[in-house]
């Protein structure tokens, strides 16, 4: 049998909120030569009727369902059963327009330089959207940059797949919040991407999300990630030490995040210090600690994505 030319890789937890739409998405695609893997990680609600109908409607679909193992290690097994030379990802809670894969594939086969893919996208908040970047992305060798400000959302991502067969370790399967990131960015070491502006994609912003519920994880999984980098990427520090530092900085800012919820100020303060000198917004958070606690909240709220994901 012939292998298409792209797989998808869907990874489920109890998704029978949004996973219709998805799907929905997915089958309206314009480019076709595509497989859908699914990894359900241990639903016990209706994923797996939803998957089902879909599949019965002549999808090329493989099911595979497992005993709750966590996000990472499912991406790694859908990676592993996929066939096509791209990969592209969805969560069960995202939305794809018609054209998102024609316009990823038709640049994979015009660049072969190109190993990564990723577009604008839309945010919804219940059922109102906005474009997530105004502004034009970065692309070509990106790395440096996307340490100090990462525009890519796992959703609007494709990669060619052969491009990381040789790693050794793909999704950390550790990480319950930046495991993509992880991957991404250890690819993106060596590798080009391209950036398509065209919003073509919509992120759902709901309390359910992993990237909420789990957020005061974040700092302890990058300094993880950082370490990582440190033994695995040659040259890594003497290379983008100054992006490092800046990347120090925000999980600073994370940790002060957190500790302004528990309205502790001095102990934010603390996590803030030592990065006032990288950026005049390490600063500005700092003095804003000594004010009422409205105010650092909304500042924090700033624009849909957080204080440093200017878009």
């Amino acid at each position: 049998m012939i292998p298409p030319k792209l797989s998808i890789n869907l990874c489920c937890y109890n998704s029978e909120k949004f996973l219709e739409e998805t799907l929905k998405s997915i089958g309206d695609q314009t480019f076709g030569d595509w497989e859908l893997i699914v990894i359900n990680d241990g639903s016990s609600d209706l994923t797996e009727t939803i998957i089902e109908r879909f599949r019965e409607r002549g999808f090329p679909v493989s099911y595979f369902y497992q005993e709750n193992r966590g996000l990472g290690y499912s991406r790694n097994r859908a990676l592993e059963l996929s066939r096509g030379d791209y990969v592209a990802f969805i969560d069960h809670d995202d939305i794809w327009l018609p054209e998102k894969l024609e316009r990823q594939i038709e640049v994979f086969e015009r660049r072969k330089d190109i190993d990564f893919i990723y577009t604008n996208y839309y945010i919804q908040k219940g059922v109102r959207r906005s474009v997530a970047y105004k502004a034009s992305q970065p692309d070509g060798e990106v790395f440096d940059h996307f340490l100090r400000r990462y525009p890519v959302n796992v959703l609007t991502a494709a990669i060619r797949k052969n491009a990381v067969l040789g790693f050794e370790e793909r999704f950390d399967a550790k990480l319950r919040l930046c495991e993509e990131y992880d991957l991404f960015m250890r690819l993106l070491y060596n590798a080009r991407a391209a950036y398509i502006g065209e919003p073509l994609a919509v992120y759902r912003i709901h309390s359910d999300r992993a990237s909420t519920r789990f957020i005061d994880g974040w700092p302890d999984e990058m300094e993880d990630i950082i370490g990582k980098y440190k033994r695995v990427l040659k040259g890594f520090e003497a290379k983008h030490g100054e992006s490092l530092r800046y990347l120090y900085g925000k999980i600073g800012y994370y940790r002060a995040r957190s500790a302004m919820a528990r309205q502790d100020p001095r102990k934010a303060r603390n996590f803030l210090k030592p990065h006032i000198g990288i950026d005049p917004r390490f600063l500005f958070l700092f003095v804003i600690t000594f004010l009422p606690p409205v105010v650092w909240n909304k500042v924090v709220s700033m624009g849909s994505k957080g204080y440093f994901d200017e878009g």
